[in-house]
C-alpha cells in the first residue's frame, strides 16, 4: 500500500503534464477581485506546439456573464494591439478581447504574459474559465481553439510530488 501512493502521485503528475504538453497553445488565466463585482483576468499565452507563430489570439467572453470589458495591460507587451468588444445580450452575441501583433509572434515554446482585462461578473462565485481561438490575422482563419487554464493545479501536483519524494528519500535514510 505505501508503495501505491507515491506511485499513484507520480501517475497523476505524468498525465497532467502529458495533457498540458499535448495542447498546441495555452492560455492561462489568474483571476483578481476588484471588489463592487468588477473582476480582472491577467492571460500568458503559449506556443507549445503550433508550427505557425502565434501572432493573434481572441478569448470569449460570454453575454450572460460579463459586461463593460475594458483593457487593463499596464504596459502593452510589445508590438501587441488589443482590444475589446462589449458583449450583445439583445443579439445574443459574446464579448471578446483580442490581441494581435504585426512582429514576428510567438514561436514553438515561447511565451508571453502581461495581457490584462477588467470586467463585470453577472456570474455566481468567481469567474472561470473562457474559450479561445488562435488566429491567422491574414486569412482570419482559426488555427487552433481551446479552454483557458488555470495554473494552479499543476503548481500543486508539482508540489506535491517534490513533497513525496523528499518524504521517501527521509524515511530511506533513516
Amino acid at each position: 500500500m505505501k508503495r501505491m501512493i507515491p506511485t499513484g502521485a507520480i501517475l497523476v503528475f505524468l498525465l497532467t503534464a502529458t495533457a498540458f504538453a499535448s495542447l498546441d497553445a495555452t492560455i492561462i488565466y489568474q483571476t483578481g477581485d476588484l471588489g463592487g463585482g468588477r473582476w480582472q483576468y491577467t492571460y500568458e499565452v503559449t506556443n507549445n506546439s503550433l508550427t505557425v507563430p502565434i501572432k493573434e489570439f481572441t478569448v470569449w467572453f460570454d453575454y450572460d456573464l460579463y459586461t463593460n470589458l475594458a483593457v487593463e495591460t499596464p504596459t502593452t507587451p510589445p508590438d501587441w494591439n488589443q482590444l475589446v468588444l462589449q458583449p450583445e445580450p439583445v443579439l445574443l452575441d459574446d464579448g471578446a478581447y483580442d490581441a494581435k501583433t504585426l512582429d514576428a509572434g510567438l514561436s514553438i515554446g515561447q511565451t508571453l504574459a502581461g495581457f490584462s482585462v477588467s470586467f463585470d461578473w453577472a456570474g455566481i462565485g468567481e469567474p472561470g474559465p473562457q474559450p479561445y481561438d488562435i488566429i491567422d490575422p491574414q486569412t482570419f482563419q482559426t488555427i487552433d481553439s481551446g479552454i483557458t487554464v488555470i495554473p494552479e493545479p499543476a503548481t500543486l501536483l508539482l508540489l506535491g510530488l517534490g513533497g513525496l519524494i523528499l518524504h521517501r528519500r527521509f524515511k530511506t535514510a533513516q
